[in-house]
C-alpha cells in the first residue's frame, strides 16, 4: 500500500444495506467498526501499545457478538445455524492469528496492511456471513423487535 493510499475500512461507510434486521446485532457491527477505525489511529499515531490494547477489545466484543448473534439464530430457528457457528469459530481463529502479528508490528505501513486484515475479518462476518441471516429474517417477516411484522 502506498503511503497515500488509505485502507479500506476509512473509507469504508456503513449502509443500511448491511443490517440484517436486528438492532442489537447491527449495533455491535457498527461498535466493530469504530474500534477498527480507532486502532487505526493509534497506529498512525504509533501508539502501538493502544492499538494492542483495541485489539484485545475487539476481539472480546467479536466474541461476544457472536454469542449475541448464535442465540438469535437458535431464537428464530435460522436452519444453518451451526454451520454459523463454525464460520464464527473461524473467523475467531483467523483474527486472532492477525492479532499476534499486528501486535508485533512497529512501522506505521505494516501496521496499516494488518489492519486490512482485521478489516476483512468485520467485511466477512457482516457482508458474507451475516446475508444469509438476513435473508432468512426476511422471509419470515422477523423485525428489529423479534416479531413477525404481521403481529
Amino acid at each position: 500500500m502506498a503511503r497515500n493510499d488509505s485502507p479500506k475500512f476509512i473509507k469504508f461507510e456503513w449502509l443500511e444495506t448491511f443490517e440484517i434486521g436486528c438492532k442489537t446485532i447491527d449495533d455491535d457491527h457498527r461498535r466493530m467498526l469504530s474500534i477498527m477505525r480507532q486502532i487505526e489511529a493509534s497506529g498512525r499515531a504509533l501508539r502501538f501499545e493502544r492499538c494492542a490494547e483495541l485489539l484485545d477489545t475487539l476481539i472480546a466484543f467479536a466474541q461476544a457478538h457472536f454469542t449475541r448473534e448464535e442465540a438469535l439464530l437458535e431464537k428464530i430457528g435460522f436452519p444453518a445455524t451451526e454451520e454459523h457457528k463454525d464460520y464464527h469459530a473461524n473467523l475467531l481463529a483467523r483474527a486472532e492469528n492477525v492479532k499476534e502479528v499486528c501486535k508485533v508490528i512497529k512501522s506505521e505501513r505494516a501496521f496499516l496492511d494488518c489492519c486490512e486484515e482485521m478489516f476483512g475479518f468485520l467485511i466477512d462476518d457482516v457482508v458474507k456471513g451475516d446475508l444469509k441471516i438476513k435473508s432468512y429474517m426476511q422471509e419470515k417477516g422477523i423485525t428489529h423487535r423479534g416479531r413477525s411484522r404481521r403481529d
